[in-house]
């Protein structure tokens, strides 16, 4: 075309006159039809390209089917392909009745895998059933798939043939419903209709969690010790409903648990939880064979605020019965009158109140302020090694804070120096108070903070944690620092961890998860891809913290200075946002 006479003008402004226009009309005639004759041939040609990636794919598609043959998978044996789909099944918890996970959705792959988990007993040792909250049953529909998951809860029992079972049975808080008056005759009855499929089962339960309003666990108390030879571990919330009682509710929910209650005197059971009983000692329990020991430790701070809670009388009464001791949790009770008692009235002396826990590995406690809680600093726990203090918001009268920090303080002084992991939840605590916390555990490798009052955990405690050269600092052990409600600044808590990788005189940081309460800055990837000993940057990683489950806003990667090869993954979260689920959610009741 560039031979042509007009081939200076194309792509300019040039007008051509009309005779022009005939002229170029008669010299196009040949380029024309050389250009679909060139369109032809391309057509022509895709055609066979189509036609053969047709033949490529479909021979590619019946090689890969043959080759999936020789799949070493299909070689498995089938006890071995069972053992590797018990390692699906979740670990902290029960499986639940959902085909989002295993075992049911193993069984979805294909025919051969469904026969495989459908004949592997120990893949249906486990369940959790939440129980449908009282306002959906309303309706044939409803009462459908009431039944539904009946059955469906008998035949997953079933395929677990006779292998020892692990079941949790909840039923959400009543007083807290999403639609409607909270109804708990409706609630005792869906509970009940669950609790009769797993009764028949009940010789081969290793370990039960129930949690259900008071009135609830009829059935449960009339089983007998010869029923439950092999439970070794119970958990039992006992929902109150004492804010809405009827005459007919009432009489159910007072009804004592026997002094002959197998479920609670089981001869093998050594852990136990129990959440808003009373009258402890007057329990049918094996106080003396328990290792692990939860009281009141499950339940809810809302629902605590309703009953009047344990006292460290009681406390120290079972605590005195239970020698084997390795795990104790327990909440103490927070009421109105106890601010007005004054502190004198619960003088005490180490004879009275003095008790040794040899075993005591982890100890876990809710401190209200109650000035009966001095009984504390008299505890003698040679080997403990894991601490949780979870101190309560209180608003009750004059005193109670201070009365738990001191409380904390005598715990540390006495213990401090043993322990290897400490987490603290940290109301009202001022810099100076947690840092003589810290300065009483040299020797931690773990340390969580919970900062609910904001500006506790700020620059200077960053400061006091963050080595310098020649100069003392916090926790030098340390190996893994978890803070929610932090205040101090990125630029902060990047020192930290970078001087903590290039320390030769420490442990060895090795995770941190740091839960800013403030908003997301829109420049988070130049805050932490500024530093040269960032390796990576990912975007909204889940990660565990607090036993639940969040979405972190960065993830960091801080490479050793030392050469030992490992680094410090740091985690970072911004402005908590509440979880909203399905109020048919299968998991509801697992993970807090």
């Amino acid at each position: 075309m560039d031979k042509l006479p007009y081939a200076p003008y194309p792509h300019t402004n040039y007008c051509p006159s009309v005779s022009e226009i005939l002229d170029i009309k008669n010299l196009l005639k040949k380029p024309l039809a050389r250009l679909s004759t060139l369109n032809a041939e391309i057509e022509q040609l895709n055609t066979i390209i189509c036609d053969l990636y047709d033949q490529h794919r479909a021979l590619s598609e019946e090689i890969e089917a043959h080759r999936a043959l020789m799949s070493p998978f299909r070689q498995l044996p089938l006890d071995v392909m069972g053992e590797i789909f018990a390692h699906c099944l979740p670990t902290h918890r029960n499986a639940a009745l959902s085909v989002q996970e295993a075992p049911l959705l193993l069984g979805r792959v294909c025919s051969e895998w469904r026969s495989v988990t459908l004949s592997t007993p120990r893949l249906w040792a486990s369940l959790h059933i939440p129980t449908p909250k009282p306002h959906i049953l309303f309706g044939p529909a409803s009462i459908r798939e009431m039944d539904t998951r009946c059955q469906a809860v008998r035949e997953w029992i079933l395929r677990s043939g006779e292998i020892p079972l692990s079941i949790s049975l909840y039923s959400s808080d009543p007083l807290f419903p999403f639609n409607g008056p909270p109804d708990p005759h409706r609630d005792i009855e869906t509970f009940a209709s669950v609790s009769r499929q797993i009764l028949p089962f009940s010789r081969r339960w290793k370990t039960v969690d129930l949690g259900a309003i008071e009135g609830s666990f009829t059935h449960f108390q009339d089983i007998a010790e010869g029923d439950v030879p092999m439970l070794e571990s119970l958990s039992i919330t006992n929902i109150p409903i004492n804010n809405f009682r009827e005459p007919q509710v009432s009489s159910q929910a007072e009804r004592p648990w026997k002094e002959s209650s197998g479920l609670l005197s089981a001869p093998k059971l050594r852990r136990l939880s129990l959440t808003y009983f009373r009258g402890l000692l007057d329990l049918p329990v094996r106080w003396s064979q328990l290792t692990h020991l939860k009281l009141d430790a499950e339940g809810s701070i809302h629902a605590s605020e309703r009953l009047n809670g344990l006292r460290c009388s009681q406390v120290l009464n079972v605590l005195k019965k239970c020698p084997l001791l390795v795990s104790c949790s327990f909440r103490l009770g927070n009421t109105r009158s106890d601010a007005w008692i004054p502190p004198y009235s619960f003088e005490t002396s180490s004879s009275q109140y003095a008790l040794t826990l040899a075993f005591l590995q982890y100890f876990s406690l809710d401190l209200t302020g109650s000035w009966d809680e001095a009984f504390l600093k008299y505890l003698d726990l040679p080997v403990l090694r894991h601490l949780e203090i979870k101190v309560q918001r209180s608003n009750l009268g004059y005193g109670s804070s201070e009365n738990q920090r001191s409380v904390l303080m005598d715990l540390l002084s006495q213990n401090g120096v043993k322990l290897k992991k400490l987490s603290i939840e940290i109301w009202a605590m001022t810099q100076d108070k947690l840092i003589r916390c810290l300065k009483s555990v040299p020797f931690i490798t773990h340390l969580h903070l919970n900062n609910f009052n904001s500006g506790s955990v700020d620059e200077e405690i960053a400061d006091w944690l963050t080595p310098c050269r020649n100069s003392y600092y916090l926790c030098p052990l340390l190996e893994e620092f978890h803070c929610r409600g932090a205040s101090f600044s990125e630029a902060h808590l990047l020192s930290f961890v970078l001087k903590r990788r290039l320390f030769k005189n420490g442990g060895v940081l090795k995770r941190v998860h740091v839960i800013f309460h403030r908003n997301r800055p829109e420049n988070i990837e130049e805050i932490f891809a500024s530093l040269e000993t960032v390796l990576e940057w990912e975007g909204y990683i889940n990660f565990e913290f607090e036993g639940l489950y969040h979405q972190a806003d960065a993830r960091i990667f801080v490479e050793s200075g030392l050469g030992h090869g490992s680094t410090t993954a740091v985690d970072v979260k911004y402005a908590l946002k509440p979880s909203t689920e399905d109020s048919l959610c299968p998991w509801e009741g697992l993970d807090g």
